[in-house]
């Protein structure tokens, strides 16, 4: 674990505040207390020993994460594949993720209306998603550029995956119950179209996984986060003027160095243009695990990635990691995955209308705040000629890397990509070619809105 200066089973990992512990560390500058008087109403994170309380603290403050399910479609995925899909949600104060979906959905079609639906599905949720109006992130942790480890990928950048099972609501009297905490935390949901037959859902949840800290994941027994206290939390509370000047403008090089997304229809320039702009993900592997996870259940993971102007997504990996186990060295792994991401991921200040809640229609969830999925296969590059390729490209998006422990043995590796997803507005998913994908040019003038 790292740094070794902190040891994960030490008095001092299980009584410190998070705060306490990240002035210690070098990777970040601005300690999480201060986000006590930073924002209005809102509460810190809760201290670094109390997983069950984090974990219920993200469900509450939260408002979207990744849903993943075992796909069982074969138009830009593969059967079998465990396919990650952003998604909005709500709990109602119970950390129950609830969610308004349609039938329609590539989700709802893998657990529900395929021939062999299969219910199991994980949602993961990362720090990495809250955002200033600045443009920095809400925790040092997961700012890119902030001390030495600052990175989505950094272990104090929160990420929380939940297990389980999906259960339709309607007709059940929790029904109320969710569609009035989702009403509340995404108003645009309100004016969904009657015709696309909307419900009520929720992820019944059986297994909690958690880092929140160096020292490995958290599995925490679903009955301690259902009785974890966070009743003081305020939903949305994060959204506030940023903390210090101190944290602007450390977004991610690509962020900052692209003009805005294309046009709608050039599907494949803004495919492009996603994997060239953000700087983190979610990877869904099929799970090899029985800790806080089910064994072939599918497992979301937020990672954070780089493409090297190509349109290949590459990563900086260690088969400690829960999703390289499952990809390489665990029982019956499978080198298949799928890589999502979401346009809501975008620092708050660079986020289109279309993904922010309180417009018409804006939520992250809205089909104009583009998503795209990635489905292929995980290929390790060490000791290849594209190893330096792909390195290159994640130490400039991601310098913290550099910094990594050697003892952890970090590799590079990629996702050989044969099918692409995409939702960029009203219609439906689009299903680009992967030639296409590849070929798109995505600096030209033509392709991008400038």
């Amino acid at each position: 674990v790292w740094p070794k200066s902190i040891n994960p089973g030490s008095h001092l990992h299980h009584h410190l505040h998070r705060a306490a512990v990240d002035a210690m560390l070098p990777s970040l500058v601005i300690v999480r207390s201060l986000l006590v008087t930073s924002f209005a109403c809102a509460v810190a994170p809760p201290p670094t020993a109390e997983h069950a309380a984090t974990a219920r603290w993200m469900v509450r403050t939260m408002e979207w994460g990744y849903l993943s399910t075992t796909s069982s479609r074969n138009q830009a995925s593969t059967v079998g594949d465990a396919f990650g899909n952003p998604y909005s949600f709500a709990d109602a104060a119970n950390g129950v993720p609830y969610f308004y979906a349609s039938d329609m959905d590539a989700s709802m079609v893998d657990l529900f209306t395929a021939a062999h639906p299969s219910p199991r599905a994980s949602f993961a949720l990362s720090e990495a998603a809250l955002s200033l109006s600045n443009g920095s992130a809400a925790m040092p942790a997961c700012q890119i550029g902030v001390g030495t480890f600052g990175d989505p990928e950094n272990p104090p950048c929160a990420r929380l995956v939940l297990s389980g099972t999906v259960v339709k609501l309607t007709g059940t009297p929790e029904e109320a119950i969710g569609k009035q905490a989702l009403f509340e935390r995404h108003p645009s949901f309100q004016h969904l179209p009657k015709d696309h037959h909307f419900y009520v859902a929720k992820l019944d949840v059986d297994g909690v996984w958690l880092i929140d800290m160096y020292g490995g994941a958290a599995i925490i027994p679903p009955k301690e986060y259902f009785a974890s206290n966070v009743s003081t939390v305020h939903p949305r509370s994060i959204h506030a003027e940023p903390l210090s000047t101190h944290q602007t403008g450390a977004m991610s090089p690509a962020a900052s160095s692209l003009a805005g997304p294309p046009w709608f229809w050039k599907k494949a320039a803004t495919a492009r243009w996603m994997a060239k702009s953000l700087s983190w993900g979610v990877l869904s592997t099929t799970s090899t695990r029985s800790q806080g996870t089910v064994v072939g259940a599918p497992f979301g993971n937020p990672y954070s990635f780089a493409d090297a102007s190509h349109g290949v997504p590459y990563f900086f990996a260690s088969l400690l990691d829960a999703s390289m186990i499952d990809l390489f060295t665990g029982k019956h792994a499978s080198r298949r995955a799928t890589f999502a991401l979401s346009e809501a991921a975008l620092p708050h200040s660079m986020a289109q209308s279309s993904c922010r809640i309180g417009t018409y229609l804006g939520d992250p969830e809205n089909p104009p705040c583009a998503r795209l999925v990635l489905s292929g296969t995980v290929v390790n590059l060490n000791g290849t000629q594209e190893e330096e390729v792909g390195k290159a490209a994640l130490f400039e998006r991601h310098p913290s890397f550099k910094n990594y422990p050697a003892s952890h043995d970090f590799f590079v590796a990629k996702l050989d990509v044969d099918a692409v997803w995409l939702i960029d507005i009203y219609g439906g998913a689009a299903d680009i070619p992967p030639k296409d994908y590849f070929a798109a040019d995505l600096f030209s003038e033509q392709a991008l809105m400038v």
